[in-house]
């Protein structure tokens, strides 16, 4: 509300190209487009009016005009005026000029970040859990996020020139809008990191952040090295009755119990006094003991929808101990975990 200007997308031309801007003085983000440029200008026009009439147009070439703050959009059988603001008060989005610190797959990184960005807080209140952070190791990049009751970390084997060293915590509010924005996108994406600023480069579009400032917690100290007892199950069979076990745990916080028997039997108990109760069972492959550990079910959900394989891997060591989810099956990569911790009950 004190800056109006930030619910306004920039159109400035570039050369003979269309570059339209949008910050939120967080993220900023520059989208090139191909255009025919008549005359040099700028101008910024309501983001929200101006994208929802585009897509109200018919498919076809628009004509975009300025003159002092009033945008004039003509098409076949469509013209309008939209009363803008002056670029000079458009903030300025930064722009990180050194080379790229990385150079990833777009695809590879995209289907990363999502598969890691749904365990990062939203709460802001401890910024470093509020973030992802990307490290290179042993010619790897780490993706990681935590919010102190779950963990994700995905690990990308690089090629090529690797730093020696590098490490940013970038706002997971930043990775959600560049999952968006690579979306089926082919090609590569371009990592620049400054001081206080990180740069993501896919094609004509650019996404600049501010970096997070403070130290990850050191995570993996709370993985565990072994397991007690472990199962692997069909993805959406472990989806399946997590679900219907959690339609009666909605007033008990979400709790769920898993009871592992070691003769090839899982089996997902909810109770809740006011509604009833639920046991959902399925037939899996075991190892080791019988156990039971209680969990939150929607961050069990989220974790076996962010596995994104056929078949996962359960392992717990007791009812206090983390629990790790991990891909399973022929083929299963090791390269990626995510853990749940315990309730306590």
């Amino acid at each position: 509300a004190s800056l109006p200007v930030l619910s306004n997308v920039l159109l400035a031309t570039d050369g003979n190209r269309l570059r339209l801007s949008a910050t939120n003085l967080e993220i900023g983000i520059n989208y090139w487009i191909g255009s025919k440029v008549e005359a040099q200008g700028s101008l910024t026009v309501p983001a929200r009016l101006f994208a929802e009439f585009v897509s109200s147009l018919p498919h076809g070439n628009i004509e975009l005009s300025g003159l002092d703050s009033v945008l004039t959009v003509k098409s076949p059988h469509y013209e309008s005026k939209i009363n803008g603001i002056s670029a000079e008060e458009f903030p300025l989005i930064p722009t990180i000029s050194s080379d790229p610190s990385l150079t990833l797959e777009a695809g590879t990184f995209r289907d990363a970040l999502a598969q890691v960005v749904v365990a990062a807080s939203a709460d802001e209140a401890r910024p470093v859990l509020a973030g992802v952070y990307l490290y290179v190791e042993d010619n790897s990049l780490y993706v990681v996020a935590t919010d102190s009751y779950r963990l994700a970390e995905k690990r990308l084997e690089l090629s090529g020139d690797v730093p020696e060293s590098f490490s940013v915590l970038v706002p997971a509010r930043t990775m959600q809008e560049l999952v968006k924005l690579l979306g089926e996108s082919e090609g590569v994406v371009e990592i620049y990191v400054d001081e206080n600023q990180v740069m993501f480069r896919a094609g004509d579009v650019e996404l600049v952040s501010r970096l997070i400032e403070g130290q990850f917690p050191d995570y993996r100290r709370i993985i565990p090295e072994s397991a007690e007892t472990s199962f692997d199950i069909a993805t959406v069979e472990l989806m399946r009755i997590t679900k219907v076990a959690s339609l009666f745990a909605r007033e008990s916080a979400g709790s769920i119990r898993l009871e592992i028997k070691a003769e090839g039997e899982v089996s997902v108990v909810s109770n809740d006094s006011e509604v009833g109760g639920n046991t959902s069972s399925a037939e899996c492959d075991v190892s080791g003991d019988d156990g039971e550990i209680s969990l939150n079910a929607r961050y069990l959900s989220d974790a076996l929808a962010a596995v994104k394989s056929p078949a996962v891997t359960v392992a717990i060591s007791g009812k206090l101990s983390p629990c790790v989810v991990s891909p399973a099956g022929e083929g299963a990569s090791d390269d990626y975990i995510h853990i749940v911790m315990p309730l306590r009950t």
